[in-house]
């Protein structure tokens, strides 16, 4: 019998001048305090967004915790997640953020989203036309 043990993934949380390291999607289960940072703790199959910013540079991630398939290393959170999209701008960042209002304005719950969803999104996002329209025509597409 193949035995499976949950894990939690721990997502590092910053507000120093040169560097801010912060949520935009999920619910951590909990908080943790710690001497520099704040760490957010959440459990096997969720959603995050996490923003990470560098001055003026922006680098935005979707992924999910927990999973086995495509396991990659992402700044800030451990262990290794699935990463649905990188967003490597802060233009990037600000469509990912808008897609995922898009998705709850539709009224879709984001585990029902197929992955491969997500796969397509990052390709769109780029290319040059990653216009409110067109996210909508995809999320119609692939989501409803």
């Amino acid at each position: 019998m193949k035995r499976t043990t949950e894990t939690q993934t721990i997502v590092h949380l910053q507000e120093h001048t040169e560097v801010r390291c912060s949520l935009f999607y999920g619910k951590p289960v909990r908080i943790v305090e710690g001497e520099s940072t704040r760490k957010a703790v959440f459990p096997d199959g969720e959603f995050v967004g996490y923003r990470i910013m560098n001055g003026y540079r922006e680098h935005g991630f979707l992924f999910k915790t927990g999973q086995w398939n495509g396991r990659q290393k992402v700044p800030g959170v451990s262990p290794a997640v699935s990463l649905m999209v990188d967003a490597k701008s802060r233009h990037r960042s600000e469509k990912l953020q808008e897609l995922l209002h898009m998705i709850a304005w539709y009224e879709i719950e984001i585990t029902t989203v197929p992955d491969h969803f997500f796969m397509r999104f990052n390709t769109f996002l780029e290319g040059r036309n990653c216009s409110t329209q067109a996210m909508q025509k995809i999320i119609e597409k692939w989501c409803i």
